[in-house]
């Protein structure tokens, strides 16, 4: 692999360089087992592994390595594979291998079972997989979509993906050298990558600063005036489809206590949050304001006194310093950030000076930014009472896998501990709705029964920031940080590289996804 990191193209507007780029990120895969937790999400947000399908730039759902779908009866469809397609190592990809690797997917890892639960997958012929589900859904094309489906093959215990790189070189929790695949279209056009770790935001702004990476993804808000400042250096800003949130832990005492959880929900002021980060929108929504999922309503203002009446209908008592207490116990709550998303750790002391003029004591605590352990050991611990989070809510366009994976009570990612059957039900009816009207009812119906046993609060659609070098000045972020690198990157600006056009997809997308692909899209040239 050597001589390819040293004789690959790059391209700038002003023409061909030498060397590597280099991508500095504050989060980075673990390892290239995309059954291990989030890894699938990280493979192919670094260009390294594809689906069966997609959301494009424009926010349609597209074929990548899939073709079509069809629907056989309620739990039953076909998918039936492009032709020709291939992994890194030159094997064309059938049907059987589609089958093992969802397979084992669906086995091994609880986001993949978030909205099928239960998937058989057979190969009926070459190019054709049937998946038989214990859940039913109407938007299978959407469910493929979803990140935990990522395509690939075990041979000799490596594994082989679809995308427009592969892994030369894999340093853990380090960085990570990248080289065209040679069977994807304009790999001799490619350039090769190094996808390098930051422990936190400030310390890739520095490393861009100083002209050690040629992007910056994503920046903390308040370093960008200086960078701003600099020659040769972009920056660019967009919304983004994630949502910045809150979870409260209902798994044990004070917010057990539903009362404590939405008391905190009414403290806090979502506006001056957004203010704080100097951008974004606040909502208690948990989708985004431009898709028919979002609730439309008014963002409520804090209200400490509603907050202060519902605590004290719950048995707690101010003492003479102001904070509540209760058989002479302080109340008190851990709250958790964690620095791979910069923001998050913006929000914190915000929210900790909200809960403490509320007569709440508030334990806050940022985790280390030089991997996750730490972050999944307080998660498996369920060590916390409030827990800032990131989460993309609709990363495939559908809200299936979100409301499932987070809010059914056996969901993988239910942070908050949730356990409630009316709202499984709910959940179980959504899987059934099939017209895009019906859906759009069932999902608000759903999210209102979610919002009202406040296992979360969420707070803002964020803007997030990307630095650039000149070598990289004219990329365009969009996907949020889901496909940093696509099939475009690093390319000469000539007709764009897709792997497929928007054809069967599902009609319950049709009607909306180009609002999404302006949202996304949009860069707001922000003068912070």
């Amino acid at each position: 692999m050597a001589p390819l990191l040293l004789c690959a193209l790059f391209w700038t507007a002003s023409g061909q360089l030498t060397g590597p780029l280099i991508v500095g990120k504050t989060f980075m895969a673990g390892s290239t087992d995309p059954t291990s937790g989030s890894t699938a999400w990280a493979l192919t947000s670094h260009g390294i592994s594809e689906k069966l399908f997609t959301v494009d730039d424009t926010g349609s759902i597209v074929p990548q390595v899939g073709q079509s779908v069809s629907k056989v009866d309620t739990f039953t469809w076909d998918v039936t594979l492009k032709s020709d397609y291939k992994f890194s190592d030159g094997t064309a990809v059938t049907a059987q291998h589609v089958a093992d690797c969802l397979g084992e997917m669906n086995r091994l890892s609880s986001n993949a079972q978030a909205s099928l639960g239960t998937m058989t997958l057979t190969a009926r012929d070459a190019s054709t997989v049937r998946i038989v589900s214990d859940r039913a859904t109407p938007v299978m094309d959407a469910v493929l979509a979803e990140w935990p489906f990522v395509v690939y093959v075990v041979k000799n215990g490596q594994r082989y993906f679809t995308g427009p790189y592969l892994v030369a070189h894999f340093a853990a929790n380090n960085h990570i050298n990248l080289v065209p695949n040679t069977y994807y279209p304009r790999a001799a056009e490619r350039p090769t990558l190094e996808i390098k770790k930051f422990a936190d935001g400030n310390a890739v702004a520095q490393a861009l600063e100083q002209g050690q990476v040629d992007m910056a993804f994503h920046l903390p808000v308040d370093e960008l005036p200086a960078l701003r400042q600099l020659s040769g250096i972009t920056v660019k800003s967009f919304l983004v489809g994630y949502h910045y949130m809150m979870w409260h832990n209902s798994r044990r005492e004070p917010l057990s206590d539903k009362r404590l959880r939405k008391a905190i929900d009414m403290a806090l002021d979502r506006q001056e949050l957004t203010q704080e980060l100097r951008g974004g929108r606040p909502t208690r929504s948990l989708f985004p304001e431009n898709s028919p999922y979002d609730l439309g309503e008014a963002v409520p203002h804090a209200d400490k006194s509603g907050a202060e009446a519902l605590i004290e209908t719950a048995g707690w008592v101010k003492n003479a310093s102001g904070f509540y207490e209760k058989s002479g116990a302080p109340l008190t709550v851990r709250a958790v950030a964690y620095p791979q998303r910069p923001g998050l750790v913006l929000m914190l002391p915000v929210i900790k000076q909200r809960l403490e003029a509320l007569g709440i004591v508030v334990d806050a605590h940022v985790t280390s930014g030089s991997s996750w352990d730490e972050l999944d050991g307080i998660i498996a611990g369920r060590d916390y009472d409030l827990l800032l989070w990131a989460q993309h809510t609709l990363p495939a366009g559908d809200p299936s896998w979100f409301l499932n994976s987070f809010f059914r009570s056996d969901g993988g990612n239910n942070h908050g501990g949730l356990n409630s059957t009316a709202v499984d039900d709910l959940l179980t009816d959504l899987g059934h709705a099939e017209e895009h009207i019906t859906r759009v009812s069932d999902t608000r119906t759903v999210h209102q029964a979610i919002l009202e046993e406040v296992p979360v609060s969420n707070l803002m659609t964020p803007s997030w920031h990307v630095g650039l070098s000149s070598r990289l000045s004219e990329y365009v972020p969009w996907g949020s940080d889901y496909y940093v690198i696509h099939s475009d990157f690093g390319l000469p600006a000539t007709t764009s590289t897709t792997t497929g056009q928007s054809t069967d997809v599902s009609a319950a997308h049709q009607s909306w996804f180009s609002a999404i692909g302006l949202m996304a899209c949009a860069l707001l040239t922000s003068q912070l």
